[in-house]
């Protein structure tokens, strides 16, 4: 084995550790989510030691990857990236935050989240990718079994923030990862019942948590996989059937049929405006240039220190700046617009393009609970990301 074959195999060794750990991490974050809901209490157990062993692995891989790539990705690209990093950076020490404080450091705001998002340089390994594939489909595999053991062990509770204490994280997570499952199964068709039991269980999970935003992620799924089947008398016969089995199964199971009820009671009710409105209110143009720094807050209702918003790239502008968000921008978003307008575009590169744009609207407010971090969907929709990036690069369709 020559060293460019043992340099490859060790980025996918720390690759593949990094994102194993992160996904079981997922179980033990759920469960201290719901811990917190009883208690009070965000703090983490011995299980801590697996999201950081699973993030050292990920930094080491983009660390490996960076050089190994430096010839397959273009300049703008590898220019966008160093410069997003060094930005934050600065503003990071800026801000006086410690290099030390691993929960400053790891927190959205921090520099951990950016560096991470270098494992789009290791997606130009065509093998890799191959195994990254693979890779997903276990994992909508496993939080959904997760999630069959939470539904009988549990149910949904009576009220929302029940639900979410027992499925958020796996809903978030999982919202990322089933639509280009199902859409990449496509191409499979003795999986077809497989590719059916992945969108399901997305769509149950989105009610169970009464969550619109990703039931309308689902639906725009099922749009691009309708107008990208060719005989589509057939699909619409599929699809009629699994509509009336799904409504047969809300219908008569209580789980469903209560989340459904309490999805209805929402309503149109508004939950972003009122928030939005009184966080523009608060913005400094100058500050929205340079950014407000790592512990950047606003007042919110009678919290004097809210840190948060629901539209991301406002929420990285506010804190980080416009250069972040110029540059991460041009990776998510201006590659991918690009690439999905060229013609003769595989079907994979597609898919890929496709979810890259609901990523891409989710940050801009399409979804909740969506944000740049060290959480398992952020990892794997860079990981994609990353294969977009390197076609651009290559000018592969």
């Amino acid at each position: 084995m020559d060293q460019n074959s043992r340099i490859e195999r060790t980025i996918s060794i720390f690759l593949f550790s990094g994102l194993f750990l992160n996904l079981f991490y997922i179980y033990f974050a759920q469960e201290r989510l719901y811990s917190a809901v009883l208690t009070g209490s965000y703090a983490l157990g011995s299980e801590k030691y697996l999201r950081i062993l699973s993030v050292i692995c990920i930094f080491l891989s983009v660390i490996l990857a960076i050089f190994t790539a430096k010839n397959k990705y273009k300049i703008s690209i590898y220019f966008s990236y160093l410069i997003l990093i060094f930005y934050i950076t600065l503003n990071y020490i800026v801000s006086g935050a410690s290099l030390l404080n691993m929960t400053h450091f790891m927190d959205k705001k921090g520099i951990g989240t950016w560096i991470c998002l270098g494992i789009i340089f290791v997606s130009y390994n065509s093998k890799r990718y191959d195994f990254f594939k693979k890779f997903l489909i276990f994992s909508a595999v496993y939080i959904s079994l997760l999630t069959i053991y939470n539904l009988i062990d549990f149910g949904i509770g009576g009220w929302r923030g029940q639900a979410l204490s027992k499925y958020r994280v796996y809903a978030v997570n999982y919202v990322w990862i089933a639509p280009y499952v199902f859409l990449m199964l496509k191409t499979y068709p003795h999986l077809k019942w497989l590719r059916i039991y992945i969108i399901l269980i997305g769509i149950i999970l989105a009610l169970v948590i009464q969550t619109r935003s990703f039931l309308i992620i689902y639906f725009f799924t099922l749009l691009f996989d309708f107008f990208t089947t060719q005989k589509k008398s057939g699909y619409v016969i599929l699809s009629g059937v699994f509509g009336l089995a799904l409504t047969y199964l809300v219908i008569n199971t209580e789980i469903l049929s209560t989340s459904l009820e309490l999805l209805m009671n929402r309503g149109d009710k508004d939950t972003r405006t009122e928030q939005l409105v009184i966080f523009i209110s608060q913005l400094d143009i100058f500050q929205l240039i340079t950014g407000s720094g790592t512990f950047a807050t606003y007042s919110f209702g009678s919290v004097h220190d809210y840190g948060a918003v629901d539209n991301q790239w406002l929420f990285l502008i506010w804190w980080g700046g416009l250069i972040p968000v110029l540059c991460y921008a041009f990776l998510c978003g201006v590659i991918p617009v690009r690439m999905i307008f060229k013609r003769n575009l595989s079907y994979e590169t597609k898919v890929e393009c496709f979810v890259l744009i609901l990523w891409f609207l989710a940050l801009l407010g399409l979804a909740i609970f969506t944000t740049m971090s060290v959480d398992f969907f952020f990892f794997t929709i860079s990981i994609i990301l990353g294969r977009v990036l390197y076609k651009y690069s290559t000018n592969l369709t």
